[in-house]
């Protein structure tokens, strides 16, 4: 029987107990979970919601089936393993530049937003990304154009560069 979806952590003990896991850090929390770095090298992302999970999961999916490992010299994480009643996606560490966190993603259509909400998320995010613009706005037209992957969740923390953060 799965543990409840409600208690994340009994969801992660779980999952990390099933594969002989041990967590060593938490590397991130924010909206969609937390993602906890393991014993073998992977990191370890358990959802608060189905619905972030299965986005998630989609787009790890698209790319393993391109066999995508990096989008313009950023390294993207290798899906590793998942468990849909836990919420739970094993993949790989990766380090800067990397290009991770699909779990707001949209797999083959755009976002149906109109016109000026597009056109301000794009001036908040060449705001945010500054002298790397050029260079993120090329990401996301590889990601929706090759793979189908629309990314909307764009910061810093999800698109990253070798030598600083943004």
């Amino acid at each position: 029987m799965p543990a409840s979806p409600d208690n994340k952590e009994t969801r992660t003990a779980e999952y990390a107990t099933t594969r002989g896991l041990v967590l060593e850090c938490r590397l991130g929390f924010g909206k969609d979970g937390d993602v906890w770095a393991t014993n073998f090298r992977t990191a370890l992302k358990v959802f608060d919601r189905p619905e972030t999970f299965s986005r998630e999961l989609a787009c790890y999916l698209r790319l393993r089936e391109f066999s995508v490992n990096e989008v313009l010299g950023h390294h993207v994480p290798t899906l590793v393993d998942w468990d849909s009643d836990l919420l739970a996606l094993e993949m790989s560490i990766v380090q800067p530049p990397f290009l991770l966190d699909f779990a707001g993603a949209q797999l083959d259509s755009p976002p149906d937003f109109p016109p000026e909400v597009i056109h301000q998320w794009m001036e908040d995010i060449q705001e945010e990304f500054a002298t790397h613009w050029t260079d993120v706005n090329s990401i996301l037209d590889v990601l929706a154009r090759r793979y189908g992957i629309y990314m909307l969740d764009v910061h810093p923390g999800n698109i990253r560069f070798g030598e600083e953060r943004g």
